[in-house]
């Protein structure tokens, strides 16, 4: 068995500690060590039977270790990946036993599905995308680096990279969703968005906050 870590140990790294246990349940497949994180006091007053175990810029990968990502922010992960991948990490795709992934799914490397989680038939997802409790409709593509929060609808729609989607969002049928947009929590995406955009509200419209 490999040696897992988890890139990160705010809230979502838990999430991903919690989705490790519950695969490991099912089949077990990696140790666990604890969790990297440039902030090595991150876990200082939180209960956890894991602890950092050093710091993300320091850390040399063994051969042995494998790793997953605890981030959300998608400008955090793109870069915490680059700088571990520079020293040939792997990285672990986890998919909750608790999700439904329909049939001719593709999901790149480092993804994370949760619990809850349901994608559609021929879903394209990339590589360091998170998953977390969310619907995606059939066809959609999600790229690099973004991220899908709680309770949200994708509905056959294009999510470009370093996206992020707050919790109750819906994005409505065949919408393109540019590079690096933030929508905030409960919006309904009924347009277009282009890159480089924050919006928020029903309908979306670009925020100035």
């Amino acid at each position: 068995m490999k040696d897992i870590i988890i890139v990160g140990a705010g809230g979502f790294g838990r999430e991903a500690l919690y989705l490790i246990k519950e695969i490991n349940k099912v089949k077990q497949k990696w140790i666990i060590k604890g969790f990297i994180d440039d902030n090595l006091e991150a876990l200082k007053g939180v209960k956890c039977n894991y602890e950092v175990i050093g710091r993300i810029r320091d850390w040399q990968p063994k051969d042995n270790e494998v790793f997953a990502i605890g981030i959300a922010s998608p400008r955090a992960k793109e870069a915490v990946t680059r700088i571990l991948k520079e020293k040939n990490a792997i990285f672990e795709t986890l998919i909750s036993p608790f999700a439904q992934v329909n049939d001719y799914v593709e999901l790149g490397e480092g993804c994370v599905v949760t619990n809850g989680s349901m994608i559609g038939d021929c879903v394209k997802i990339g590589s360091f995308v998170n998953i977390a409790s969310a619907m995606i409709g059939q066809d959609s593509l999600i790229d690099d680096f973004s991220t899908v929060t709680g309770y949200v609808n994708v509905a056959s729609a294009y999510i470009g990279k370093r996206v992020f989607i707050g919790s109750h969002s819906v994005i409505l049928h065949g919408r393109k969703i540019g590079d690096d947009v933030f929508i905030c929590a409960g919006s309904i995406v009924f347009n277009h968005i282009k890159p480089l955009t924050k919006v928020f509200g029903n309908p979306a419209k670009k925020a100035n906050f």
